[in-house]
């Protein structure tokens, strides 16, 4: 018997290359995400650094409204920064979520080919275990038929 062949073959590596695509697609976005993230929390470090030497000014005695004022325009746009990218952020949630269903569905459509290709697989070693076994059969019908004539009287 000939050896097994999955007729979907070139449709399951275009549904693999397909999955692929859309996994790269997205850490893509996730790493957009992740890179807003870091983004907020430099701002906030800047936020927290602009506030910490306000106090020191403070505390020291030294009062310069012009640097007070500077420093709350500063924090103030420091602020509106985070807004944005926080809206940013807002904005690549449907996406994300998109992409994601996206993979899924590109994963079960790998999935289902692939439990195919293991099923056909599977009975197309079934078959060949039957033929192996009608032909040792018959080769043990053969011997013992040789042997029931060498040996009869």
């Amino acid at each position: 018997m000939a050896k097994f062949r999955f007729r979907l073959e070139t449709l399951l590596r275009l549904r693999i290359a397909e999955r692929d695509q859309r996994r790269a697609e997205l850490t893509e976005v996730l790493a957009a995400e992740d890179r807003l993230r870091d983004q907020q929390a430099e701002i906030g470090e800047e936020i927290q650094t602009t506030y910490e030497m306000g106090r020191a000014d403070v505390q020291q005695g030294r009062i310069d409204i012009d640097r007070l004022t500077a420093a709350q325009r500063q924090v103030a746009h420091f602020t509106q920064l985070i807004a944005e990218k926080q809206q940013l952020m807002e904005q690549l949630q449907p996406h994300i979520r998109q992409r994601r269903e996206a993979l899924v569905e590109a994963d079960h459509e790998v999935r289902i080919l692939e439990k195919l290709k293991e099923k056909q697989t599977e009975r197309h070693q079934q078959q060949l275990d039957v033929v192996d076994s009608k032909l040792m059969d018959e080769i043990a019908q053969q011997r013992f038929a040789r042997n029931e004539v060498t040996t009869w009287p």
